[in-house]
């Protein structure tokens, strides 16, 4: 599986966000596909995930002397630590991952997120958003980390709710999801599809038939993009 082979995600967090030069933090890197990105127009980035696994996959995808990789919590409940450790960035990123911080504890994430950024920074939160026809192969079978939406809308309220900051529009985009066939699918993000009836099995084959091109089988998520900056004086 190739994921985001056009570069949506750095496209429009350079659009976005002034990170060129700067130290970032990314909050929840995963296999440190963004990270790679980031580590080339960065000064510096500290990269974190709960997911011992991921990061090491990471760690190899990203030899990059300009970002150190740290794990943190399953539950983020070490994050805090883990980035205080560090000097203030220009920019913190939460790249998917807002919407994975236990709903409970998301508003006092984002307020310690948000005593990390310097003077001027920002904080980019990067999560899902709507249509698409890999959206709705998790959200009809449980593809990959599968139906997400209530924590989704969670992390929205989160942000909105975050004291003395304005959250900037939202800008949508999409990203493309390249397999080399269905095997590459089902390995990838159904691998239980041996284990789902008959039925299931054929009805998941016929959703992914007509996304089936030259370059294999593509398909398509919809993202959504905030940027999140101190407010001034005056603002709510």
């Amino acid at each position: 599986m190739i994921q985001d082979p056009t570069d949506q995600y750095i496209a429009t967090i350079l659009a976005h966000a002034d990170i060129v030069g700067k130290a970032v933090l990314e909050v929840g890197c995963g296999t440190g596909r963004i990270t790679r990105d980031l580590a080339r127009y960065a000064a510096r980035v500290v990269a974190v995930d709960p997911d011992v696994a991921a990061l090491e996959y990471a760690r190899q995808r990203v030899p990059a002397a300009n970002v150190t990789f740290r794990a943190i919590a399953p539950d983020f409940g070490d994050f805090f630590a883990v980035a205080g450790e560090e000097t203030r960035f220009a920019a913190v990123l939460y790249t998917l991952s807002l919407h994975h911080v236990p709903v409970a504890e998301m508003g006092a994430h984002l307020r310690t997120v948000a005593g990390l950024v310097a003077d001027g920074g920002v904080i980019v939160v990067v999560e899902p958003g709507a249509g698409g026809s890999f959206t709705e192969l998790k959200e009809r079978f449980g593809a990959g980390s599968g139906d997400e939406r209530p924590a989704q809308e969670a992390a929205i309220r989160a942000m909105h709710a975050l004291a003395g900051w304005t959250v900037g529009e939202t800008v949508p985009f999409r990203i493309l999801f390249q397999f080399a066939d269905a095997d590459d699918v089902l390995a990838a993000k159904l691998p239980d599809f041996a284990k789902r009836s008959a039925a299931v099995q054929q009805e998941i084959l016929a959703f992914l038939a007509p996304h089936r091109t030259a370059n294999g089988i593509v398909l398509d998520a919809g993202r959504r993009l905030n940027v999140l900056r101190r407010a001034l004086a005056g603002e709510p």
